[in-house]
């Protein structure tokens, strides 16, 4: 039987890192599978993980406790039946509901593959504020759901605002365990520090109540070579929104013979890493609402030489 460990969060709330370094810290001796999902036609995540020590399956689709249910209950068996991993690490998209993603897991057709599900929800120090007055309802139900919470990002916010948002947290769900993470880095872990600001006492203002947001998505992939310079004035230009209110942004690119690079856009940075190794085609996702996709599509390829 294998443990299953979710790692939810909304998106842009850098899910992805921490996934990573659970993946360089683990134990050698466990063997583990990690399943991604992509809100998107085209997989990024599951190629960046693949090189962490771990077999990968990826759900490129749709949302995995939508449109996918059933591919995700078979995925999860065909999982334990052939890998036998000691841990399953489980990052959906960051607009999952939890609530259906775990009735498929707990469902009895996977009883006897399952020994413990644990839910981590990791969280946008910078922009939780903001995130959970736009989704208030949507926010407060992955937080009931969590065994673990990850307040990320700290390094971009003061102890004051960590203190609130961990108050917060308390007033939804107070029996689970809050972790401060810096690019998905535990901090302070087993210091005064970091245990002052995790505090037990009730917070009682309310964010105003938003609409939902509806989320779309456009992605695109292929080969050829890009010039790093409009990719960057690109994404300059989509975090103004000149192309729809896009909330995240992930992206691998070819930009000569040898060198590929990965640009992302959370929380309204623009990040650029060098990979190691490339991919098969370059690939971009765009999520937001009222995207102009055709629009996006034609500027994106005018980025090659």
């Amino acid at each position: 039987m294998m443990k299953i460990d979710v790692i939810n969060g909304l998106l842009g709330s850098g899910k992805t890192t921490f996934l990573l370094n659970l993946l360089e810290q683990k134990d050698l001796s466990e063997k583990t599978a990690v399943l991604v999902n992509e809100f998107g036609e085209i997989g990024i995540d599951g190629d960046i993980l693949s090189g962490h020590g771990a077999t990968v399956v990826e759900l490129p689709n749709g949302c995995i406790c939508c449109t996918l249910t059933a591919d995700l209950r078979s995925q999860v068996k065909e999982i334990a039946e052939n890998f036998a991993p000691d841990r399953l690490l489980i990052e959906p998209t960051g607009i999952a509901t939890i609530k259906n993603l775990l009735g498929i897991l707990n469902s009895l057709s996977l009883e006897k593959y399952i020994e413990e599900i644990r839910v981590m929800m990791v969280i946008d120090a910078a922009n939780f504020r903001e995130i959970a007055a736009q989704n208030r309802a949507f926010v407060e139900n992955q937080l009931k759901a969590a065994h673990t919470i990850i307040i990320n990002k700290c390094d971009r916010v003061d102890a004051g605002e960590i203190s609130w948002i961990t108050g917060f947290i308390r007033e939804i769900n107070r029996a689970a365990g809050i972790l401060l993470t810096i690019h998905g880095r535990v901090m302070g872990r087993d210091s005064a520090q970091a245990g002052a600001l995790i505090t037990e006492e009730p917070f009682t203002q309310l964010l105003p109540e938003m609409p939902l947001k509806e989320y779309e998505q456009f992605s695109t992939s292929g080969s050829g070579i890009f010039n790093l310079t409009k990719l960057r004035d690109l994404f300059a230009e989509i975090n103004r929104n000149t192309f729809g209110l896009v909330d995240r942004v992930k992206g691998v690119f070819q930009v000569a013979d040898d060198e590929w690079v990965r640009l992302d856009l959370a929380s309204r940075e623009i990040a650029e890493v060098e990979l190691e190794k490339g991919l098969a085609s370059s690939k971009i996702i765009v999520i937001g609402t009222d995207l102009r996709k055709d629009l996006l599509k034609e500027e994106i390829w005018k980025c090659q030489f």
